[in-house]
Formats: C-alpha cells, sequence, structure tokens
C-alpha cells in the first residue's frame, strides 16, 4: 500500500483537541454492533471480530471527539453501513448486479422521499433494513431545505455507484472529466458533510449552506478525502478489480507510472486543501454579504472544523485499521451475498 501519512496535508489544516479520541468511541461501537446483528448484517463470531478489525470507531472517535454517545452511534451507524453496503454492490456478476442495484435503487428513494412506510414489500435484506431503520433517525427534526439537501446527496451517491460499477464491470478506467464529479459522489462525502452537520447539530442559514464558496468549501472536502483514499486503497483496488481510483484515472489520462500518479494526486489534494482554508477565511465575509449575522459563520466555521478533523481522522485511522489489507477480503467476501431478489 503506497505509504501516506499526516505529512500529505498542508501546514495548519487541522491541529487535534486534547482529548483527541472521544471517551465515548469504544460504548458506541458496541452499540453499533449490536445493531447490525439485529439487522442480520453480523451473523457469526467470525464476522463481527472482521468488522471490529476495521476499527469504525476509532475513526469517529478521532472526528467527533466531543459529541454525545448517540450522537457518536448515529454518525457510526451510517458509516457502518455505508461501508458494509457499498462492499455489497460490487459482490455480483454484472448481469445479475444490474438487476439487485434496480430494486436496490427503488427501495432507498421510496424510504428517502416517503419513509420506511414507502417501501412497497418487506424489508428484507440487511441493506434495506438499516436504512430503514437509520433514514428516519438521521433525518429527524430537519427544515425542509436540509431535507431535499440531504436526500439529493444521497441519491446522487446511490446513482453514481451504478454509474461506477459499469467501468468496473467492463474492465475500464473512466476519463479524468467524468471520474471526478462521479469519485466525489461515490465515497459519499457531501453526504458526509450533512452527516457531520447533524451529528454535531450545527445549524447554518440556508443561504449560506448553498452558497457557491461553502458549496466547494464541500467539494474540496470530498475531492480531498476520495483522493487519499484511493491513494492508500490502490493495491486494494487493483487486487478486487476496481478500475475507478483516481490513481489508475491519473496514471491512464497524462501517460505516466502509478507512482508517478500517486505523487500528482497527492499534490493536487494539497491544493484543494489550500483552497478549503481559503474559503474557510472568508466565511465571515461571506454571512456578511449576506445579511446574516455573525452567529451564521461562527456555525459554518463549526462545519469546516469537523470536515479537517474527518480528514485528519481519515489518515490516523488508515494506520490502525485492517479494512484494506490484501489478504482480507472486502468484495465476495465475508459478507457477501445479503442482498436477495425478491
Amino acid at each position: 500500500m503506497p505509504m501516506i501519512d499526516l505529512s500529505v496535508l498542508v501546514d495548519g489544516f487541522y491541529d487535534p483537541p486534547c482529548p483527541m479520541v472521544n471517551p465515548a468511541a469504544a460504548q458506541a461501537e458496541d452499540e453499533v454492533i449490536a445493531w447490525l446483528w439485529r439487522l442480520g448484517f453480523l451473523t457469526s463470531e467470525a464476522q463481527e471480530r472482521h468488522l471490529r478489525s476495521f476499527k469504525f470507531g476509532l475513526y469517529h472517535g478521532i472526528s467527533t471527539p466531543t459529541v454525545g454517545l448517540q450522537q457518536l452511534v448515529l454518525g457510526i451507524q451510517w458509516f457502518c453501513w455505508g461501508s458494509l453496503s457499498d462492499d455489497q454492490y460490487d459482490n455480483y456478476d454484472w448481469g445479475e448486479r444490474e438487476e439487485r442495484m434496480r430494486r436496490v435503487l427503488r427501495d432507498m428513494r421510496a424510504i428517502a422521499t416517503k419513509g420506511p412506510e414507502g417501501l412497497q414489500g418487506t424489508q428484507d435484506n440487511p441493506v434495506i433494513a438499516g436504512f430503514a431503520d437509520l433514514w428516519p433517525r438521521l433525518t429527524a427534526g430537519l427544515p425542509p431545505r436540509a431535507r431535499q439537501r440531504i436526500t439529493g446527496h444521497f441519491l446522487d451517491y446511490m446513482q453514481a455507484i451504478v454509474l461506477q460499477n459499469r467501468y468496473h464491470a467492463k474492465g475500464r478506467v473512466p476519463d479524468a472529466a467524468t471520474f471526478v464529479t462521479m469519485r466525489r459522489n461515490t465515497i459519499a462525502m457531501l453526504f458526509q458533510v450533512d452527516v457531520l452537520e447533524i451529528v454535531s447539530r450545527i445549524r447554518i442559514p440556508d443561504a449560506l449552506r448553498d452558497s457557491l464558496l461553502f458549496r466547494e468549501l464541500a467539494l474540496c472536502f470530498a475531492d480531498i478525502l476520495a483522493w487519499h483514499n484511493d491513494v492508500y486503497g490502490l493495491e486494494k483496488d487493483i487486487a478486487d478489480g476496481q478500475t475507478c481510483n483516481v490513481v489508475r484515472v491519473v496514471a491512464a489520462s497524462e501517460g505516466c507510472t502509478l507512482a508517478e500518479a500517486v505523487a500528482r494526486v497527492l499534490d493536487r489534494a494539497k491544493q484543494r486543501q489550500q483552497i478549503f482554508l481559503d474559503i474557510e477565511e472568508q466565511l465571515p465575509g461571506l454571512a456578511d454579504s449576506l445579511g446574516l449575522p455573525p452567529e451564521a459563520a461562527a456555525e459554518a466555521a463549526r462545519l469546516a472544523t469537523d470536515l479537517r478533523a474527518y480528514a485528519f481522522a481519515d489518515l490516523v485511522w488508515i494506520r490502525e485499521t485492517r479494512r484494506y489489507d490484501l489478504e482480507l477480503p472486502r468484495i465476495k467476501g465475508t459478507f457477501d451475498d445479503v442482498l436477495i431478489t425478491h
């Protein structure tokens, strides 16, 4: 796995608080594990050991070090469910996967737009059952624009997964222009911005949250996380036959080696970090120009801090997690075939 550590962050991008890890992280992880058992995603002790080796609790304990237990549980539930479900979408040959994904999209769209009661039929696999349980709790009490935003980001994520799978099935590396937008969505980090806003109980006025500059800040966040992920997951992606990796895209589109592509990707990620910081400095002036009080800029700054903490936590986590170990199966592995077709 290519070497990647905190040195890939520009100076001043994130200075961790003390204590750095949420004291409720272990308890929160235990509660999420119990939830996955109830859903049927975990059915054996071996699966639980495998999942615990991913250390999702550590990741979120670092990225949200001060939130309460139940908010921390909510954030980890999304991440665990999303990670396990994401692996499911790659588990099948394309002919079968197309039909399975069509049904998953239908059911998730119904839940996201109408609630669990919008489902026609039963919640008969852990992917749908988990989403039906998580979505109402995640979106409870959101004002209309925030609900519309998070719903759109989630459905964009799911549709991008379908597009990505078509490249994987054909063994094709996407062109650079297509890839950037697709990857921003397949990593679900635009949706993660919404989740962090909910978990940290941040309220940003719609005019500021939907402004061009703040949307660009969120895109920077998505690019940074996606590109770092693709660098440290490169060997795993190659082993699993995954073609939608930014390192592979840069190597193919720019005619360079994978090692050269890694260096270029990390340099570009630093450029995105600097743009993020530049936008963050402009938030008070932006809020003022929109006729908003200083409190609005302060809330936006809180979310920007959470986003930087999340990127920092990701780089700490990869030194501890076994999710990307080559010997541990991710595709057609421990959790395969939980999606069913009836």
